[in-house]
């Protein structure tokens, strides 16, 4: 008999017994708990199977005449387009999800790595060539295990079917991931950039960027894929593969651009992309755009990307572009 019951007949002047509870009544209730999916940390997409027993791979790839095409940015959960000297840009392909061959080509590390490797958790870092000024900061504080070309390290090779040196320094994700193992590198799973969930911004099908005086681009969406498509200076971006340089996010975040005092051989300074603080940004996600802004205090940890109400701003899954576009450009054009 339930306590309640007891607590009732206890107090009441009529004695007789309650009615005896029916032996059909229905079981209590049961609730089930599903088990979340694992997900890719840098992409949100879910993982068949366990994930990788790897760190973030990230990669600087080529980015002007004469690197052309491209081979395996279509693979990379993030790629980041950063300036560099002359008014160009380059960028650096970050891996974990999927694995490509060939990927290139390689080309020199600069300062901003150093932050964006930081907020990644470190990982492995494969690079061709840089000044003592600019591989320092790497060295200083991205916490990543470094692989240069220059230093023999044997997953690096030259191809010169297509490509003319420098511009033709290659290798696969499998190869740098097993140099990075051989390096002592860790195999923890990189620290996750965005979160991922619906999200509606203003319908916009094209977003125009000026990144340098040498470099401008366009992302277009296309509604038949549910992909962005990418144009860099006035030309459709195809990579050795014969595919369109695609993306399921554009995230462009407008930033300062400090002087490192590293000079090349033609006396440009390199340019540093400030990626630590905060400021305006934009999110192209299913057709749409949202503003928002993001904000970065610490160096080992990523970004937090919020709209204009201040609350946490998911991407799509999949993959992400993200353009370091300096401020003094102004902002994208939408249409």
């Amino acid at each position: 008999m339930l306590p309640g019951l007891l607590w009732t007949a206890a107090c009441s002047k009529d004695k007789k017994k309650p009615a005896a509870q029916s032996s059909s009544s229905a079981a209590p209730a049961t609730t089930t708990t599903a088990t979340p999916v694992p997900t890719y940390p840098l992409t949100g997409l879910p993982i068949p199977g366990g994930p990788p027993q790897r760190s973030a791979l990230s990669v600087k790839i080529d980015n002007v005449e004469g690197a052309f095409p491209q081979s395996g940015l279509n693979f990379a959960d993030i790629v980041w387009e950063a300036l560099v000297e002359g008014g160009q840009t380059r960028l650096m392909a970050t891996f974990h999800s999927q694995d490509v061959d060939p990927v290139g080509p390689i080309r020199s590390a600069r300062p901003v790595d150093a932050d964006l490797l930081a907020g990644l958790g470190g990982g492995v870092f494969a690079y061709s060539g840089a000044a003592p000024g600019e591989i320092a900061p790497v060295q200083e504080h991205s916490g990543a295990t470094l692989l240069s070309n220059d230093d023999g390290v044997p997953a690096f090779y030259r191809d010169s079917s297509n490509h003319s040196a420098p511009h033709n320094v290659f290798s696969s994700t499998n190869a740098l991931w097993a140099a990075g193992a051989d390096a002592g590198a860790s195999t923890a799973q990189p620290i996750p950039q965005f979160t991922y969930g619906p999200a509606t911004g203003r319908p916009v099908t094209t977003v125009k960027y000026t990144m340098g005086q040498r470099m401008h681009g366009e992302w277009h969406w296309n509604p038949a894929t549910s992909v962005y498509e990418r144009d860099q200076n006035d030309t459709q971006d195809v990579l050795a593969d014969g595919s369109r340089v695609t993306t399921n996010n554009v995230f462009i975040m407008s930033v300062a651009v400090a002087g490192t005092g590293v000079f090349d051989v033609t006396g440009a300074e390199d340019p540093l992309p400030v990626v630590i603080g905060e400021g305006q940004c934009w999110l192209l996600r299913d057709g749409g755009m949202i503003d928002c802004k993001w904000t970065r205090p610490d160096v080992n940890k990523p970004p937090v990307v919020t709209d204009v109400a201040g609350h946490v701003l998911p991407f799509e899954r999949g993959r992400t572009w993200v353009e370091l576009l300096p401020n003094d450009q102004g902002a994208p054009v939408f249409e």
